[in-house]
């Protein structure tokens, strides 16, 4: 990890912005460390203003040029090729690696049919969204066929639409899970009762160097050829315009990348989709989540909206062919970054065309720092098969943008039920057992491991009786 970002560190100093990888001051460190809610925000930016993505003096030593150019030096350092071949993310640790009894994971027949369809001995752990739940017959879940909310669903969609996910966590964050016992929900509970009800993963305000011992999450969203029609793509892509790969047997591309980070004390938020009328032809529309924005990895100083393409910038392009990126990963485009609840008075919105519209969201109602926020465990045993009691999505009454508090618009006011154990914005932690399942090995086994070494694991894994 360390020298993965060092090459990345000095990558990025071709075009500039290694003043990224910075060291934490003592003094922000500590700030970033006190209570923040309830509070009011300092904008970060605002659509569709003028450009706010843009940071002063003292932030650019901290987060670099912008949080545009943050969003992008995490995409990079997520997506560039490893030693292996795969992506750099795709040797982090999935969800289901850290308790394969969590809610939505594959069950061990899922996992040997995937290794057999496969045929090279390798098995990759994809599962459905939570949000959208499972569709009949597969550990995956459908695409929208219908409207939300009155928006149309894509028209090129066939009769059995689906997508599958996966969420990889950085190794500094499956290393705190599995040490603290945060892999089941008691677990949770637990470590939070002696820690004033919360849990603070490693990041901003809990260590010196960012790079090297941040949390990071990257949710990877797949469809595979066989759900869109008149025209769909191959693998690979002969046009470069959507990054595919055979996974299991089945040819897929890449449709959404959601990157959270703790490089704030609030997280920071990034999503990003492919240039691509055949997997996301709504991308940027303001009518749905919002038009795009993106100032140091494109040309434009305004937002753009459905339809529009600017060109990539020379730093970004630059920082691309430096860090190897397969060239169809040059046709993704970054959405848009989220860093505060509101800005100049209003909600900020940030959410992915293809992500939020297939677990129902409806347009304008998309802000992943507002859903995240209610991430909390209120210590009740869920019923059997499903994740904590408020998972996903605001509890009724409560917004879904701007503050997380259903009383005003002046701060936040969670957790939802008092004496939660608040789970520091990571959905990951809802999604795990109650109690009783067995966790996967200490740190730093799973992110080493070749593939096949893994698929005996899960096995063995699910094997074991609570």
């Amino acid at each position: 990890m360390k020298n993965r970002s060092r090459l990345f560190a000095a990558l990025f100093s071709l075009v500039a912005v290694a003043v990224c990888f910075g060291v934490y001051s003592k003094d922000r460190a500590e700030a970033a460390s006190r209570p923040q809610e309830p509070q009011k925000s300092t904008p970060a930016y605002s659509r569709p203003a003028e450009n706010m993505s843009a940071q002063s003096a003292s932030q650019d030593a901290f987060y670099g040029p912008s949080f545009d150019s943050l969003a992008w030096g995490l995409f990079l350092e997520a997506m560039m090729p490893s030693t292996n071949g795969s992506l750099t993310v795709e040797n982090w640790t999935e969800q289901c690696e850290l308790n394969p009894n969590a809610i939505g994971c594959p069950s061990a027949a899922s996992v040997a049919a995937a290794e057999k369809a496969g045929g090279d001995g390798n098995v990759r752990i994809l599962h459905g969204s939570p949000a959208a739940g499972k569709m009949a017959g597969s550990d995956c879940s459908a695409m929208r066929r219908t409207p939300v909310a009155g928006y149309p669903a894509p028209s090129n969609l066939t009769q059995n639409a689906m997508f599958c996910e996966e969420v990889q966590v950085s190794p500094p964050e499956a290393e705190f899970l599995k040490r603290n016992g945060l892999t089941t929900l008691v677990g949770q509970q637990t470590y939070g009762n002696a820690r004033g009800v919360a849990i603070n993963f490693p990041g901003t305000g809990m260590n010196e160097i960012r790079r090297d011992l941040d949390s990071v999450e990257v949710k990877l969203d797949w469809a595979p050829a066989t759900s869109f029609s008149n025209p769909t793509f191959a693998c690979p892509d002969p046009t470069n315009h959507l990054y595919t790969e055979t996974i299991n047997g089945t040819c897929y591309a890449l449709v959404g990348i959601h990157i959270t980070s703790k490089s704030m004390i609030r997280w920071f938020w990034a999503t990003f989709e492919p240039n691509s009328d055949i997997t996301n032809p709504n991308r940027c529309d303001p009518k749905l989540y919002g038009d795009c924005l993106d100032t140091w990895g494109t040309t434009s100083s305004q937002p753009y909206g459905k339809g529009q393409t600017p060109q990539q910038s020379p730093q970004l392009q630059q920082a691309m062919d430096a860090a190897h990126l397969n060239p169809a990963l040059k046709n993704y485009f970054l959405t848009g970054v989220q860093t505060e609840f509101v800005a100049e008075g209003k909600p900020t919105l940030l959410g992915n065309s293809f992500v939020e519209f297939n677990q129902g969201v409806a347009p304008g109602k998309s802000s992943c720092i507002t859903c995240h926020q209610y991430a909390a465990f209120d210590g009740k045993r869920p019923a059997a098969g499903a994740p904590e009691d408020n998972f996903g999505r605001p509890p009724r009454g409560w917004p879904s943008i701007g503050y997380a508090c259903n009383q005003n618009q002046n701060g936040n006011c969670t957790p939802v039920v008092a004496n939660s154990t608040t789970q520091d914005f990571s959905w990951i932690l809802g999604l795990m057992p109650y109690d009783g399942a067995r966790a996967a090995p200490g740190a730093g086994q799973s992110q080493s491991m070749p593939k096949n070494d893994k698929n005996e694991l899960l096995l063995a894994m699910h094997s074991l009786k609570p």
